[in-house]
């Protein structure tokens, strides 16, 4: 029952900050455990984007909602030929459900643009638990904005 009261305060702050970041949303994949989930980006500065994602692990199965900030910088202000390729890194917290496992999330990879409103990524995250051992997955998806 003490879990119930911080679940819904978590998707209260998901659905709140959608109208924030109604600039990009993701479709999520993670191999070698097999996930789907679904993202919501939202600019903070020029390079500087919030990731605020929930993911379904199939095998259990078991939640994985976390939330990032990711320096992601477009390398076209750098070379002309460049542009529409952004790399980024960074990381935050992630809770897995239903064991309510907090966890520190480091993510880095690389997103291609296939016109102004798409995007295709694909990158690492590691997670590491609080109270149980780390791991680490492969993301790829789409990027709509």
């Amino acid at each position: 029952m003490k879990r119930l009261p911080v679940l819904i305060v978590l998707l209260l702050l998901v659905f709140a900050s959608s109208g924030f970041a109604q600039r990009a949303f993701q479709l999520r994949i993670s191999v070698p455990a097999p996930s789907l989930g679904f993202g919501l980006e939202a600019n903070l500065q020029r390079d500087l984007v919030a990731l605020i994602y929930g993911d379904v692990l199939f095998t259990g199965p078991r939640f994985l909602i976390g939330g990032e900030v990711l320096f992601k910088p477009d390398l076209g202000q750098f070379d002309r030929d460049l542009r529409g390729i952004k790399p980024y890194f960074g990381g935050g917290l992630g809770l897995g459900l239903p064991n309510a496992n907090f966890a520190l999330t480091l993510d880095a990879g690389i997103e291609f643009a296939l016109d102004r409103d798409t995007g295709l990524f694909i990158g690492g995250q590691s997670i590491f638990p609080f109270n149980s051992s780390p791991s680490a997955r492969l993301l790829f998806g789409a990027t709509f904005r």
